[in-house]
C-alpha cells in the first residue's frame, strides 16, 4: 500500500470508520453498474456551491444507478417523479419549481430504465434511498415488492422536515414508504455481506443522508455521493450549497475522499453535468 493510502487508512480508522479490503478481492463476477439520468434541473449554480457563481443559471443530470448483483438486482436512487411531465414541475412541486426547474421525459423515468437492460420493477430486490429529496425519491411506489433501505433519520425528517427544509421534500412522493417494506438503517451496511456495496453514513446535506461504495472486479471502487457532493468545487473545499449542517457535510465530504485514496476508486458526483458526460450511460455499464 503507497504511503498516501496508509496515510488515508490511519485517519479512516482515528475517525472511527471502517477500511475496506481491496475491491476485487471481495466483488463477484457478472456484477455490473448502470448510469443513467430522469432527467434534467436547471437553477442557480450557487445552490450547489455555498453561492458561488451565484446568478448563473446552469443544466444538472439527476442520476439514477442500477447495480446488478448475482444475489439481486439494486436501484440508487429514483430520480423525479413522472407527475412533472410533461412541463408539469409547478403543480407537483409547487414554487420550487422555479428554483429547480425540471425537464424530464416518460421514457426517463426509472421503469422505462430498467426496460432497456431487460428488467422490470419486479425484479428489483433492494431500492436503495440516499435521501428523500424530490429529485431523487421520485417513483418508488412502482417498487410495492422490494426492500427499500433509507436511513431512519431520513425518514423522520421527511415526514416532519426542518422549517428551511421542507420544500424540498414532497410529500405525495415518498408516503407509500407507510405500506412499503422498509429496512431502517441507523448504521453503515454491507448489503450483500460481500463487500461490493457497502452503504455509508453522509449525512450534512439532510440529517439521515446515505451514499454507496460500489467495489467492481474490473472498474474498482465508484463512490456514489449522491448530493453529500454535487460538483468537483465541493471536494476542494467549496462547501455544498444547501446542507442540514455544514460541519457534518464536509465530513461526508472527507470520508468519501479518504475512501477514495485508501482504494484508489473514483467519487462520482450528483450533479455535475461536466463528469455525467464523461461517464458510461445506460445501456453501457462498468464491471
Amino acid at each position: 500500500m503507497k504511503m498516501k493510502s496508509c496515510i488515508a487508512a490511519m485517519a479512516l480508522l482515528a475517525m472511527g470508520m471502517s477500511v475496506a479490503a481491496p475491491a476485487a478481492a471481495q466483488s463477484p463476477d457478472g456484477m455490473k453498474l448502470y448510469i443513467t439520468s430522469s432527467g434534467e434541473l436547471n437553477l442557480d449554480q450557487g445552490w450547489l456551491t455555498a453561492m458561488n457563481n451565484h446568478g448563473n443559471r446552469i443544466d444538472i443530470p439527476v442520476p439514477m444507478y442500477i447495480i446488478d448483483h448475482p444475489e439481486g438486482l439494486v436501484v440508487f436512487d429514483t430520480g423525479m417523479n413522472i407527475a412533472v411531465v410533461p412541463d408539469n414541475g409547478a403543480e407537483y412541486w409547487g414554487p420550487v419549481a422555479g428554483a429547480f426547474t425540471p425537464t424530464m421525459s416518460r421514457d426517463q423515468a426509472i421503469d422505462r430504465q430498467l426496460q432497456r437492460i431487460g428488467k422490470s420493477v419486479d425484479d428489483v430486490k433492494y431500492v436503495v434511498h440516499s435521501h428523500l429529496h424530490l429529485d431523487h425519491v421520485g417513483n418508488i411506489s412502482m417498487f410495492p415488492n422490494a426492500t427499500h433501505v433509507i436511513r431512519k433519520a431520513e425518514l423522520q425528517n421527511a415526514w416532519w422536515p426542518e422549517r428551511f427544509q421542507r420544500a424540498a421534500y414532497v410529500m405525495s412522493d415518498f408516503e407509500s414508504t407507510r405500506s412499503l417494506n422498509i429496512l431502517e438503517l441507523t448504521r453503515d451496511l454491507d448489503l450483500f455481506g460481500d463487500g461490493s456495496i457497502e452503504l455509508i453514513d453522509t449525512k450534512g446535506h439532510t440529517k439521515g443522508h446515505q451514499s454507496m461504495v460500489v467495489r467492481l472486479p474490473n472498474s474498482g471502487t465508484m463512490i456514489l455521493a449522491s448530493d453529500a457532493a454535487y460538483m468537483a468545487e465541493n471536494l476542494q473545499g467549496t462547501v455544498p450549497g444547501i446542507v442540514w449542517n455544514v460541519e457534518a457535510a464536509m465530513d461526508a465530504i472527507e470520508r468519501m475522499k479518504l475512501i477514495r485514496d485508501v482504494e484508489g476508486g473514483q467519487i462520482i458526483l450528483s450533479h455535475s453535468m461536466e463528469m455525467y458526460s464523461s461517464l458510461k450511460h445506460l445501456p453501457e455499464y462498468y464491471d
